[in-house]
Order: structure tokens, then C-alpha cells, then sequence
């Protein structure tokens, strides 16, 4: 045996291999399909509003002033910012998601509490 046609039988089993290792992972098994893509979204959805509904959480003050209070303050030019932001350890990647809608409320000229309790549930 020569050193060529060795190599081709060592490439040609190497390759009936990795064909024999394709056919085996890229084979899906047949499950079957008793649940539909809509039944499974209308369970997701109604556990999640179940879920909203139930479960039982605490409000933190906390969780107002480092958000909307921050946008209330860049939208409006007034409102109090925690040592937090005066120090500029805080991002404003949140409060800049509430902005859009106080800008809009500021140039209409809607900045009275009514607009701003709505806003903010």
C-alpha cells in the first residue's frame, strides 16, 4: 500500500464518518404538534396577567424618583434629583424612556399633576 492510497482511504472513512455523525444530529425527532404557536402565546398571556393580578408586591418611593422624576426635571427644567444624579454616578438610560411623552406634555403646556399621576401609572 502507498502513501497516497492510504490517505485517500483514511480521508474517504473520515468523511463516512462525519456523514454518519450529520445524519444523526440533524435528524429532528417527529414530536407531535397537539399544541399550536397560538395556544401557547394565549397561556403565556393569561399567566401573565393572572400572574400581574395575584402576586402581591410593595410600592418603593424609590422607584418613582429615579425615574420619571429625573425625566419630570430634564422635560420641564424644575423638580428635585436625588445625590444620586447630582454626583453623576446614575445612567439616564431609564428616565429617558418617560421623556418622550413629558416633552409632549411640555410643549402643550400640560405640566399640572392631573397630567403627571395619569402619566406616570
Amino acid at each position: 500500500m502507498t502513501v497516497t492510497s492510504t490517505s485517500i482511504t483514511m480521508r474517504q472513512r473520515r468523511q463516512s464518518y462525519k456523514d454518519e455523525y450529520t445524519k444523526q444530529t440533524l435528524q429532528t425527532p417527529n414530536f407531535p404538534k397537539s399544541v399550536s404557536d397560538k395556544q401557547i402565546f394565549a397561556f403565556c398571556l393569561a399567566f401573565r396577567m393572572l400572574n400581574s393580578l395575584l402576586v402581591q408586591s410593595y410600592f418603593n418611593p424609590d422607584e418613582h424618583w429615579q425615574g420619571p422624576e429625573v425625566a419630570h426635571r430634564i422635560a420641564f427644567g424644575y423638580g428635585h434629583l436625588t445625590w444620586e444624579w447630582k454626583q453623576g454616578i446614575r445612567s439616564y438610560f431609564h428616565p429617558l424612556i418617560f421623556l418622550p411623552l413629558y416633552k409632549i406634555l411640555a410643549l402643550l403646556h400640560l405640566d399640572t399633576p392631573w397630567f403627571m399621576v395619569l402619566d406616570s401609572l
